[in-house]
């Protein structure tokens, strides 16, 4: 291979950076029927695909501890040996499970996804209560997964994927019309990603000077020398005006992909607080390519790390404030999350303040109504 088709690699390959992060799937049968009879490639042939798109394209196998080449011998064996389409599936899951990557699935010929990692930890969002708790906030919605209200007095915005309707021009179209509100809620703890040059478009929006929004580290090749890694992403702002005003971004353990890369670039501007639950460490940038026989597989394409440049993948991103999930202890009919965002935007707007659970102090003022209860 000549230097020049190196470097056509490379430019491909960093073309990535500015791609879109996928989705985490929603729909995850724990199993997918298919045909015994062979179809095209081989049961070992399609065992070898895989792992050499791994081999060639995944970037985190070091940081996983993960001997790639020993998981080949490990399996291989067991793809020689396999009598049907599900049972070498069944061993192309055992080999990729130890990598616990929420990226790394394969897709029947239906269309069925069949994960090789389910993450553990709870998630902080509740529909029914968060329903209820809308029904006082003049939620408008847009869709499922898109809307707006006014709680305690202070706009909020649920965001529940960055994907269409969930546009860079819809968003923009309702911070416009938020603009003039003390304060404001982005709710995308249930936000499972979409595209994240959505999502970083958007964060744009609150910034008032270009910064490092994440970074990503990618397979080259060894020829491909002088380029440091991981590769800085910035941001800057967007826009005929910036949201400068104090926002709260609730955030939470059903939160991957496009959704930590929006959450790690929040939560380092001046006026932002991030309340909830780590994210849920999934940001990986997958592709999706042909197995054989009509099924597919995904290989994630980066390793992300936020501002810090500590790593997404496997960790999340941590909140300011976490808060225990415990909404048993709840009014049925409101979100404790939601409550304790508007008594955090109270008291960055001086309406009252906040005492620490463990002072003997009390409030000066009591929260407004639908504010945060102790």
């Amino acid at each position: 291979m000549t230097r020049a088709r190196h470097w056509t690699r490379w430019l491909a390959l960093g073309a990535v950076a500015s791609s879109a992060a996928c989705v985490v799937p929603s729909r995850r049968p724990d199993a997918a029927p298919s045909s015994s009879l062979v179809q095209g490639r081989s049961f070992v042939e399609q065992f070898d695909t895989l792992f050499t798109r791994f081999n060639d394209v995944y970037p985190s196998f070091a940081y996983k501890g993960l001997d790639w080449r020993a998981q080949r011998a490990k399996y291989r064996a067991r793809a020689l040996r396999a009598r049907s389409q599900d049972e070498l599936i069944a061993v192309l899951v055992d080999m990729l499970t130890p990598l616990r990557d929420l990226h790394v699935w394969l897709v029947d010929p239906r269309g069925q996804v069949v994960p090789t990692f389910r993450p553990p930890g709870r998630a902080n969002f509740e529909r029914a209560r968060w329903e209820s708790a809308m029904r006082d906030a003049s939620y408008l919605a847009h869709s499922r997964d898109f809307g707006e209200g006014t709680v305690g007095g202070y706009a909020y915005l649920y965001i529940g994927a960055w994907k269409d309707p969930v546009s860079e021009e819809a968003l923009d179209s309702a911070l416009t019309r938020l603009r003039v509100a003390p304060g404001l809620i982005i709710d995308v703890r249930n936000n499972a990603g979409g595209t994240d040059q959505t999502a970083l478009a958007f964060a744009s929006r609150f910034t008032t000077r270009a910064f490092t929004a994440s970074y990503v580290e990618i397979r080259t090749d060894s020829l491909v020398k002088n380029i440091e890694m991981p590769l800085a992403r910035t941001i800057s702002p967007r826009g005929g005006w910036q949201f400068t005003r104090p926002v709260v971004v609730l955030s939470g353990r059903g939160g991957f992909s496009a959704t930590e890369s929006f959450v790690a670039a929040m939560r380092t501007l001046p006026q932002v607080t991030v309340v909830g639950d780590t994210t849920g460490g999934a940001s990986g940038n997958p592709a999706t390519f042909a197995l054989g026989n009509g099924w597919r597989f995904t290989v994630p394409r980066w390793l992300e790390f936020g501002p810090d440049k500590r790593p997404i993948e496997g960790r999340g991103v941590a909140p300011h404030v976490a808060m225990t999930w415990d909404p048993a202890n709840y009014d049925s009919a409101r979100d404790p999350l939601i409550d304790a965002a508007v008594g955090l935007l109270g008291e960055r707007n001086g309406v009252y303040h906040i005492v620490p659970a463990s002072s003997h102090e009390t409030r000066a003022e009591s929260a407004p109504a639908g504010g945060a209860r102790r």
